[in-house]
């Protein structure tokens, strides 16, 4: 949904020709809304097939309805058409949209893991705070690499922030200190991490979305 041309118009994604594209715009929203339904046919069908309770079904399905809904991805999304072309807008009021549009649903993913292994709230707490720094980390990275990056490497066209006038974090920070709090919310979020063993695989990947160069 967020490439079709009533929300960002984007012309790739990963490198190929977005959905709308190739399919048109009746067909990429209508696949937007079925990969939607889809997640809590999954959750239903894990619980019936014995994979997890009833219980846990239900404590999953409310976190992702409210992370996904309109206190959540969603949200964001309203935030962001509502501040388009505004030429003002804070940091504040740009972490709190990109804290919705895109640290909600990885925040969703580490909580949802996390209530089918019956982890306890301490757990929970600290996957979500995980997910959250990461998130802002990865949006923050996005805005440096659409100025330092290419199309080849980044799979979409860079540069269409600046063309459009949108404000970033690089227009309100500068590259090196987007740089510096992309660290620096990465060192916060491995900590986060403490309470987990065998937590190595979450340590590299959030290394590796924070010097990423696409």
């Amino acid at each position: 949904h967020d490439d079709l041309p009533c929300m960002d118009d984007d012309d790739y994604r990963r490198g190929k020709p977005s959905n709308h594209k190739v399919y048109g715009e009746a067909m990429a929203l209508l696949a937007g809304d079925g990969l939607l339904t889809a997640a809590f046919e999954r959750i239903a069908v894990w619980s019936q097939a014995g994979l997890f309770s009833a219980e846990v079904a239900v404590k999953a399905i409310s976190e992702l309805s409210a992370y996904a809904g309109s206190r959540g991805m969603i949200g964001g999304q309203v935030i962001d058409i509502q501040n388009e072309n505004k030429p003002d807008i804070s940091f504040e009021t740009l972490q709190l949209l990109d804290n919705l549009k895109t640290g909600a649903l990885i925040e969703a993913a580490c909580a949802l893991g996390c209530i089918v292994a019956n982890a306890d709230e301490k757990k929970i707490y600290a996957a979500k705070s995980f997910a959250s720094k990461i998130g802002l980390a990865f949006q923050i990275k996005d805005d440096i690499l659409d100025v330092t990056s290419s199309l080849e490497k980044m799979g979409k066209l860079t540069g269409s922030d600046a063309e459009n006038g949108k404000t970033t974090y690089v227009t309100l920070l500068g590259v090196e200190k987007c740089q510096q709090l992309v660290n620096k919310l990465t060192e916060e979020a491995m900590t986060e991490l403490q309470c987990f063993e065998n937590n190595d695989a979450l340590k590299e990947y959030a290394d590796y979305l924070a010097k990423r160069d696409f």
